[in-house]
């Protein structure tokens, strides 16, 4: 008879802090972001909603185009209530909400330039509370600059330590320069230059990766399951519609296309969502906002996939996207880039080897249809939508905690998930697998059963001391409506 492990829990189920900078009417992507964000926002504890520039924006900022989302919101919230708790209120919102610069990069950042946007998060940084702040910066940086210039010169140097310790920035690919600039005056910032990996949640183009949204195309699902009869807050979610610029254009003609939902901001707040698989802290372990290397480097604004994948890519050529952006004034090397993962798609039967997209493509199907289940909270009763499972591990509480166990090489452990249960009285499906890229041992455990609420888990003999293993436990059940998956992630340690 195999061992039963002894658990350990090692992260809680926290609400994580969380300011968002955004280039709102930019284009459709960060609205749809911001819709996405306060769907979830009884999830997270937001300080911040802030409209800012970037290289697509660089004149102007649209805080009231967020604004004009919180109200929606607010109408929506009473029946979002009937299904999940801890929603916060609008005039909580409202309060964290401001413009950040209405000018581009470092040019508008110094003396006497600070904003709503930056006094909100220094606001933020200063308050009583150890945890840190994850900053999702989906547009240009320049009012975090403002912000760490404005305490460089208002604070001691032990409260500055205390607040730059706080920070946690994911950057969406670098919209402006300022980025560079906060990375060579604060080199110890935490900070993640997220591309081309961001934009794969539902591209980086169409019919790129799993296609979870047929016998529908991306544009078709939205209006079904989004901005058709979902409430106010749905109808706010705008089509990515673009102009075609391709050859074969006739002259004086405008040809419009529809592209891929959500452009790349919408990980940075998956990332920080508690959904016992996430650990934002850990950006080598992946999850719903994808994967990081753990080595510091230079990573360029708009670097593309070369220059992600081939470090001497990156050097000989900048891997600079887009020539608006000029960082040479900067001398920086301490961010953590995109990692890649192979992962084989069951449902198409496709593997994706060392594939940058593929720590977000794993997931894509889970992230769309959690997305769908929301939208129906905002307009249905209970018992007409679907709700998450509760995974539990042998007979605890089902509370979204990342667990640990000390486990011994050339032994076989059962892991119990039987005591799961589903809300909505749905029968449950249960998958176990193990992601070898978030784990440090060379050879994959065996398992037995992996389809089962019992699985058994046979621990490598040649597994090293110290070597990690990473078991993630998926629980999701039969809804006619759509099917919601809940997780858990064990991570086993050899003795």
């Amino acid at each position: 008879m195999a061992n039963k492990l002894v658990l350990k829990k090692i992260f809680g189920d926290e609400k994580k802090r969380f300011i968002i900078l955004t280039d709102m009417e930019n284009e459709p992507d960060d609205s749809q972001t911001m819709v996405k964000l306060l769907l979830y926002s009884n999830e997270i504890d937001i300080e911040g909603l802030i409209a800012v520039t970037s290289c697509w924006l660089k004149d102007d900022v649209y805080p009231e185009s967020i604004v004009s989302r919180i109200q929606a919101f607010g109408i929506v919230r009473s029946n979002l209530m009937k299904h999940a708790s801890g929603w916060p209120t609008t005039d909580y919102l409202l309060s964290i909400t401001g413009g950040g610069q209405t000018g581009f990069g470092m040019e508008a950042v110094g003396e006497g330039k600070s904003t709503r946007g930056s006094e909100i998060i220094i606001q933020a940084l200063l308050k009583d509370d150890p945890r840190p702040i994850y900053f999702s910066i989906n547009a240009g940086a320049n009012t975090l600059a403002q912000a760490l210039y404005d305490m460089r010169n208002r604070l001691d140097k032990d409260t500055l330590q205390v607040c730059l310790s706080k920070i946690r920035v994911f950057d969406d690919s670098g919209q402006d320069n300022a980025g560079a600039w906060i990375n060579q005056e604060f080199p110890e910032v935490f900070y993640v230059r997220n591309s081309p990996q961001v934009y794969s949640l539902n591209g980086p183009d169409l019919n790129m990766g799993p296609q979870p949204w047929k016998p529908l195309n991306q544009f078709e699902w939205a209006e079904e399951n989004v901005r058709r009869r979902h409430g106010i807050l749905g109808e706010l979610f705008p089509q990515r519609i673009i102009r075609f610029k391709g050859t074969g254009v006739p002259a004086g003609v405008v040809m419009l296309m529809y592209w891929f939902m959500d452009g790349g901001g919408t990980t940075g707040v998956l990332h920080v969502l508690n959904n016992g698989l996430n650990v934002p802290s850990e950006i080598t372990w992946g999850g719903w906002g994808g994967r990081f290397k753990d080595v510091k480097r230079k990573i360029f604004a708009g670097e593309s996939p070369q220059a992600a994948q081939d470090p001497e890519y990156a050097k000989n050529n900048a891997g600079a996207a887009n020539s608006s952006i000029d960082e040479s004034a900067y001398e920086w090397s301490n961010m953590y880039g995109c990692a890649a993962d192979t992962w084989f798609d069951e449902d198409e039967k496709i593997l994706y080897e060392n594939n940058i997209f593929a720590p977000l493509w794993r997931f894509r199907k889970d992230i769309l249809f959690d997305f769908q289940a929301r939208m129906d909270w905002c307009v249905k009763e209970y018992c007409e939508a679907n709700h998450h499972p509760i995974a539990k591990l042998y007979e605890d509480d089902g509370e979204r905690a990342i667990m640990k166990a000390a486990v011994v090489k050339g032994t076989e452990y059962d892991v119990d998930a039987s005591s799961s249960e589903d809300p909505d009285g749905d029968s449950l499906n249960f998958r176990w697998w193990i992601y070898s890229e978030a784990g440090t041992c060379k050879k994959t455990p065996l398992l037995k059963n992996e389809k089962s609420a019992v699985v058994t888990v046979s621990i490598p003999e040649n597994a090293q001391s110290g070597d990690t293993i990473h078991l993630i436990l998926e629980v999701f059940d039969n809804n006619e409506i759509v099917s919601l998956k809940s997780y858990r992630r064990i991570i086993l340690e050899v003795e």
